[in-house]
């Protein structure tokens, strides 16, 4: 697959990475030859030096022969428009990233009169992705599937949590209720366990389940939190806005701290439901005086790694229930692992998973195309499908199936119900299947037979 990626900053050179991971033939343009050297360098790429709208510098991109054609600069209008010149000179599918609230409004208008195949929004999607963590703040990440009948959570153990040292098998029992455990990462290693595989402190698990097993699940083992409803975000940025009016349907407190008064008076007008503080994040005075401690979220969103780090270790200290840090640089984010921060999480690793779900679907050929896709880890994915008539192994029990290695089915959603599947399960038309696999290379639900 050939994909070209106009705009290298921090999103542009996650979906390099993301892509040549894969094996995928990347070409990327950016106007600053130094970028361009860098990332060439970096990831054996070709490069091509020039602007977006520059139609020579597009054909010397060989934009006529791409599958995917992922703009991503920081200027909405250029994206757009780059766009739409990429696909009259015949790329296969176009891709835009578009920030502005006032044209992110506009999406369904952008894609059906200009022809963009996708529209992005990191900012947006992030926001998102944090007012789902929020809903349940016992995990450390977590991913919907199937409209929310079916839930990915990532859980990571503890000292002298109920987990460790019992096999997956003994903790299921214990629980007396039905989970799924997908997926384990112990240190670098990451694998689909067994019945018989016994936690460690230190383990990462993924579990798929429905939100009530889910509970259920945690509240039995001791590892439940309730829901957070005082949110405390330090930094107005443009995810900060986006996860206001994504809390506003909820009862849900949100009080939102910023250093820049011209920026606090602007989120005023917009979200007149959340208390908009001026003031500095880093300051633990002004942390004091704003009553951080009574709230039961923290979440970091300045544009300064360092200073989400440090605001996080502060709430870590008056034992926020709720901690989460955004973090843009992945060399920060490999040592921020060491500091025991809750959950942090990087944008670009958000939308680059967006994307890579919106590539893979357009990949498949026989119509079972990926609803959702999540990655786990570097290696791990955990993908949704619906069967349809053409599947050639509907009514067939899973015992008797000849699945792939390294793959599993992880859940069934049929008629709205969550189906922990066993060996007697069979799928069936209109079924949401979640294959976990450590293949990065499925692109329908056939392929996951032999």
């Amino acid at each position: 697959m050939r994909l070209v990626i106009v705009g290298t900053g921090k999103v542009g050179e996650k979906m390099v990475e993301f892509f040549t991971k894969a094996n995928h033939n990347v070409v990327i343009v950016d106007i600053d030859y130094k970028t361009v050297e860098t990332v060439v360098n970096k990831y054996d790429v070709k490069g091509v030096v020039g602007f977006g709208l520059d139609r020579s510098v597009l054909q010397d991109a060989e934009v006529s022969s791409a599958d995917f054609f992922i703009a991503c600069t920081p200027r909405d209008e250029l994206n757009v428009l780059s766009c739409v010149m990429a696909k009259k000179l015949g790329a296969a599918h176009t891709i835009a990233r578009v920030r502005s609230p006032e044209y992110f409004e506009e999406v369904e208008t952008i894609s059906n009169f200009l022809g963009v195949d996708m529209v992005f929004n990191p900012e947006y999607r992030t926001a998102l992705e944090i007012a789902n963590i929020l809903k349940f703040p016992f995990a450390y990440n977590v991913e919907n599937f199937a409209g929310g009948k079916a839930l990915l959570l990532e859980l990571h153990v503890e000292p002298n949590s109920a987990l460790s040292g019992n096999t997956v098998e003994h903790i299921i029992g214990q629980a007396g209720t039905g989970v799924l455990f997908a997926m384990a990462k112990r240190g670098g290693k990451v694998f689909i366990p067994r019945g018989d595989f016994v936690v460690e402190d230190g383990d990462i698990l993924h579990v798929i389940a429905s939100k009530d097993q889910i509970i259920g699940f945690c509240k039995k083992l001791g590892l439940y939190k309730r829901q957070s409803k005082n949110v405390f975000i330090v930094g107005g940025s443009m995810t900060a806005y986006y996860l206001a009016k994504a809390l506003e349907s909820t009862d849900t407190q949100v009080k939102i701290l910023d250093i820049d008064e011209k920026r606090c008076q602007e989120l005023s007008q917009k979200l007149p439901k959340a208390v908009i503080l001026s003031g500095d994040g880093t300051d633990t005075n002004v942390l004091d005086e704003e009553r951080l401690k009574d709230a039961d979220a923290c979440i970091t969103l300045t544009g300064i790694d360092e200073e989400n780090v440090i605001i996080s270790l502060y709430a870590q200290q008056k034992k926020v229930t709720k901690i989460i840090t955004k973090i843009s640089r992945p060399a920060i984010i490999s040592l921020v692992k060491n500091l025991g921060l809750d959950t942090v999480l990087s944008p670009h690793a958000v939308i680059a998973n967006h994307i890579l779900q919106f590539v893979r679907s357009s990949q498949s050929n026989s119509g079972l195309a990926i609803n959702a896709l999540y990655k786990i880890s570097d290696v791990g994915e955990a993908i949704e499908f619906t069967v349809t008539e053409s599947f050639p192994k509907r009514g067939i029990p899973l015992e008797s199936l000849k699945l792939k290695s390294n793959l599993l089915i992880g859940g069934i959603v049929r008629d709205n119900e969550f189906i922990l599947p066993t060996g007697k399960t069979v799928l069936l038309s209109g079924d949401k299947v979640i294959v976990v696999t450590t293949k990065s290379d499925i692109t329908d639900l056939e392929q996951i037979l032999r």
